[in-house]
C-alpha cells in the first residue's frame, strides 16, 4: 500500500511561504509558555494550535542544542494536518534555564531530569485536554529522552516516531570505552572539586557554520533558515557538550537499549543513511531488542539523508514526513 502524500511546505516556496504563511500562522497560533521543572528550573515550551483541529496532539522532543523557535516550519506542517503541536525546550538549551551560571556549555546534571521535565509537560498540558489520540515525534537527543519516557510511562501515547535517535554517539576514531571512561572520570572529578561543568575535550562555545561545512542537512534553504534563527535569538545559541553531559548521556543510551523490550507501542524509527552525528549500529540494536517483544515497530532508512531528516531537502524530508504522518494516521482509526 503506497504511503499517502500530505501537503507540506516546499524548499522552493520558503522565501514566500515563510513571510506569507508560516510566520503569520506562528504569530496567530503559537502560544509560548513555561513551567517550573526539576530543581526549580524554568522550562519553556510552545503550543501551536491547529486551525481545523482533529482533536489529536503531537508532542515534539527536539535534539541537543535545539530550540522550539527552530521548528516553526515543522509545526506549521503538522498543524495543517489538524494536530495541536507541543514543543519543549529541554533544560539547558533554547529559552529554558541552564543548569549552571554559564549560558553556552551544553550540560545536564542528570539525564533523568530531561525525562521528568517532558513528563511534567505531558501531564499538565496534554493529558489535561480531551485529545482522542496522542503521538510523540522526537529527534536525536530528543529521541533518547522520548525512549526513556516511553519506558517509564506506558500507555500514554498511541504511537511514536523517532528521527535519527541518539542511542549511540559517533566518536570518530576514539574507542567507546575510552570516551565513556574519560567523561565519567572528568565529571566525577569536577563534582568532587566543586568545579565546572567544563566542556568535553575539543568542545567550545557556539560557532556560526557555513552551509558547505555543515554535516546536518543537504538543504541550503532550510540550513540558512536554521542559522538565521540562532542569529536572531543569540540567547538560544549553545556550544558543545560538557563532560557531565557526556557521562549522563552515555549511561542513558546504554539503559535505553537494555530496557528497549519495555516499549510496547507502535514505533517508527527513521535512520539517516549519511548520519555522522549518531550511530546506526546503536539504532539497530535498540530496534532489534524492542521488536523481540513488540511486533509494532517499523524501521526506515532515509537514503542519502544527513542527521537532520526533518530539515533535509524535499526529496528526503517529504517521504520521511509523509511516513510519519501516515504512521500516526493509521493509529488514529
Amino acid at each position: 500500500m503506497p504511503t499517502p502524500s500530505f501537503r507540506l511546505s516546499q524548499e522552493h516556496e520558503l522565501d514566500t511561504v515563510y513571510p506569507e504563511k508560516i510566520a503569520p500562522y506562528w504569530q496567530k497560533h503559537a502560544q509560548p509558555a513555561s513551567f517550573t521543572g526539576v530543581n526549580g528550573l524554568n522550562i519553556h515550551y510552545v503550543k501551536v494550535t491547529a486551525e481545523t483541529p482533529i482533536q489529536q496532539a503531537i508532542v515534539v522532543s527536539p535534539g541537543r542544542t535545539e530550540a522550539y523557535l527552530k521548528y516553526d516550519e515543522l509545526a506549521y506542517d503538522l498543524a495543517q494536518q489538524g494536530y495541536d503541536v507541543f514543543i519543549i525546550d529541554h533544560r539547558g538549551q533554547g529559552l529554558s534555564d541552564r543548569e549552571s551560571a554559564r549560558q553556552q556549555p551544553g550540560d545536564v546534571a542528570q539525564f533523568q531530569y530531561y525525562v521528568d521535565d517532558l513528563a511534567q509537560l505531558i501531564e499538565q498540558q496534554v493529558l489535561s485536554q480531551t485529545y482522542s489520540h496522542r503521538f510523540i515525534l522526537a529527534h536525536s537527543m530528543g529521541g533518547a529522552i522520548a525512549a526513556h519516557y516511553l519506558q517509564q510511562h506506558p500507555g500514554i501515547f498511541n504511537a511514536a516516531a523517532l528521527s535519527a535517535p541518539m542511542f549511540g554517539i559517533n566518536l570518530g576514531l576514539v574507542p567507546k570505552f575510552i570516551a565513556t571512561s574519560l567523561a565519567a572520570t572528568m565529571s566525577r572529578l569536577e563534582h568532587s572539586l566543586q568545579r565546572g561543568p567544563y566542556y568535553a575535550v575539543g568542545q567550545s562555545n557556539y560557532k556560526h557554520c557555513g552551509f558547505n561545512n555543515n554535516h546536518l542537512t543537504h538543504s541550503e534553504a532550510r540550513f540558512k533558515q536554521m542559522q538565521q534563527v540562532y542569529l536572531n535569538y543569540p540567547q538560544i545559541q549553545l556550544g558543545g557538550p560538557t563532560n557531565r553531559w557526556l557521562h549522563q548521556s552515555f549511561t542513558a543510551m546504554q539503559q535505553i537499549i537494555e530496557h528497549a523490550k519495555s516499549i510496547n507501542l507502535p514505533l517508527l524509527l527513521l535512520q539517516a543513511e549519511q548520519d555522522s552525528i549518531v550511530t546506526a549500529a546503536a539504532q539497530r540494536a535498540f530496534f532489534k531488542a524492542m521488536t523481540s517483544s513488540n511486533d509494532q515497530g517499523q524501521f526506515e532508512i532515509i537514503a542519502g539523508s544527513r542527521h537532520e531528516i526533518l530539515f533535509e531537502r524535499d526529496t528526503l524530508r517529504n517521504p520521511a514526513l509523509n511516513n510519519i504522518l501516515a504512521f500516526f494516521a493509521q493509529r488514529s482509526n
